[in-house]
């Protein structure tokens, strides 16, 4: 197989199915519990659709850490494919059009390594550990006092300036990061291609969408944007400073 083939294959997989199953995942990630009711309040027990927390439904805590082991890989995927978008970009398109391509890359690695500590974090380890504390609760090993303790903890962690669920170090530096990779990567292919700027001003509406926010609505909106930027894009013939992806 070709390197060119399994690039076009990668191209596919990152940048139309990986959103795709985000777009269905993330439909039934819910927003805006933080304030009221509270996370573990919120995230402990399932939730038919209300629109104040965005999301079709939500199915409890055990749905809260599949979503994350799922939508982790999705990402890290994705991540390949904003790699993908500027490796066309050779050095026949000039040098600022290299140096926009490597700090797309640059903030492709800064996005992919904070979401996944994000996820490892306030998805993973939080789902499991709500599971856990209620199964300890359920068997008799932690009485009421102890679980009101570690739900307090577990609230507190959320809104941790650090590495809290909202708001924190790593959740926006992931978000400007996934911002960054799009709009660098536009940046560099319009001065490649002018007249490509339609679909690059969709692949920047998608991180702007995914910086504001990876749940519903705002998470299934962007990755439409970047399947419909990806699409568009493929079809687009290379020109001078572009290198065919097929």
């Amino acid at each position: 197989m070709s390197d060119r083939t399994i690039k076009s294959i990668l191209w596919w997989i990152c940048l139309v199915a990986a959103p795709a199953v985000l777009i269905g995942i993330e439909l039934f990630h819910p927003a805006g519990f933080t304030a009221a009711p509270g996370m573990y309040q919120f995230l402990s027990e399932p939730h038919a659709y209300q629109a104040h927390f965005e999301a079709l439904d939500y199915f409890g805590p055990s749905w809260w850490f599949a979503l994350h082991m799922i939508q982790t890989p999705m990402v890290g995927l994705v991540a390949v494919g904003l790699w993908l978008l500027v490796e066309p970009i050779n050095r026949s398109a000039g040098t600022l059009a290299m140096i926009l391509a490597w700090l797309s890359r640059a903030a492709t690695l800064i996005f992919v390594i904070y979401y996944t500590a994000l996820d490892a974090t306030g998805g993973i380890g939080l789902g499991r550990t709500i599971v856990i504390a209620q199964e300890l609760a359920s068997s008799g090993q932690l009485d009421a006092q102890q679980l009101k303790g570690v739900i307090l903890l577990l609230n507190t962690m959320w809104t941790d300036p650090w590495v809290g669920g909202v708001g924190s170090y790593i959740s926006e530096t992931g978000s400007w990061a996934a911002f960054a990779a799009p709009l660098f990567a536009a940046l560099a292919w319009v001065l490649c291609r002018p007249r490509t700027w339609p679909p690059l001003i969709v692949l920047v509406a998608f991180g702007w969408e995914l910086q504001t926010s990876h749940a519903s609505p705002h998470g299934p909106i962007a990755f439409a944007l970047l399947i419909v930027a990806s699409v568009w894009l493929w079809f687009q013939r290379p020109s001078r400073g572009v290198a065919a992806f097929a």
